[in-house]
């Protein structure tokens, strides 16, 4: 008789990670560490970065991977006129599940006239996957916020091709309380791999938003950055963000448009590991 897939799920070990990292503004303007906890698979470190250059947290999952069960959280919290880069030491591999999501959760407070950049690098989705992320945002009054989450279906170079997965997304971006902007999203049918509606046999794809820029500015400035890229692009500003989507044919391609997207916008280099 087989073992339900719930009593073998109950027996397996799982990873769990949380970290808190603040920031606040010194007397010279500059940003500075205010509170950094981590336990278990979750480490966050801050390497040097040049002078007068925002600081950098890099997130490292010390587990090696995902799997159904595994479940990362984050809290970050930003002083007032502070500014502070979040990237991922690599891209986060998500193997296969027997039945549950693998979760992130990441929750950013941005104080008032502060910046967030939340920039993880691709996670890599491996057959039969399941991976749920979560993004909580809540911005003070002229706050600002640049944030991507990206995907990759399996490993080119290892020849490997996904057919079926499941992804989830959930966005959720409060101004002063007031919700801006919510987005659900789920990849969980094999044939939307391939359809023209959804990916389009795309292997990369990743989805951008900003909050807290001048519209009439940022977006013909994004528009023109995007315009000559290795696959295909589009921006809008719905409401009072402004929203991207891009599909490339794999992972290098999307983290070269991914670069030029945030070195043309921020007109500064991209955090080291991107590059390492």
């Amino acid at each position: 008789m087989n073992t339900p897939l719930g009593t073998i799920t109950s027996r397996l070990q799982r990873t769990r990670g949380s970290g808190r990292i603040g920031v606040h503004l010194d007397g010279r303007g500059r940003t500075r560490l205010a509170d950094l906890r981590q336990q278990g698979a979750l480490r966050l470190r801050l390497p040097r970065v040049p002078v007068g250059r925002a600081p950098e947290a890099v997130l490292i999952n010390t587990a090696g991977g995902l799997t159904g069960g595994d479940r990362l959280e984050l809290d970050c919290a930003l002083g007032a006129g502070s500014e502070l880069w979040l990237t991922t030491q690599a891209c986060e591999k998500v193997y296969r599940s027997l039945d549950e999501y693998a979760l992130q959760h990441v929750a950013l407070d941005v104080g008032s006239e502060a910046q967030a950049v939340w920039l993880p690098q691709p996670a890599i989705l491996f057959q039969d996957s399941a991976y749920r992320r979560v993004l909580e945002v809540d911005l003070a009054s002229g706050a600002r916020l640049f944030a991507v989450e990206a995907s990759v279906l399996g490993r080119a170079a290892m020849g490997e091709q996904v057919t079926r997965c499941r992804l989830a997304e959930r966005w959720r971006i409060r101004r002063e309380g007031r919700l801006i902007w919510a987005s659900e999203f789920a990849l969980d049918d094999p044939a939307a791999l391939k359809s023209a509606a959804a990916l389009g046999g795309a292997r990369a794809f990743a989805t951008f938003v900003l909050a807290g820029y001048d519209t009439e500015t940022a977006l013909p400035r994004l528009r023109e950055i995007v315009g000559d890229w290795h696959g295909k692009a589009g921006v809008s500003a719905p409401g009072e963000v402004l929203l991207g989507v891009l599909l490339a044919p794999d992972a290098d391609a999307l983290m070269e448009d991914l670069r030029r997207l945030v070195e043309g916008f921020f007109e500064r280099p991209m955090p080291r590991v991107w590059t390492c």
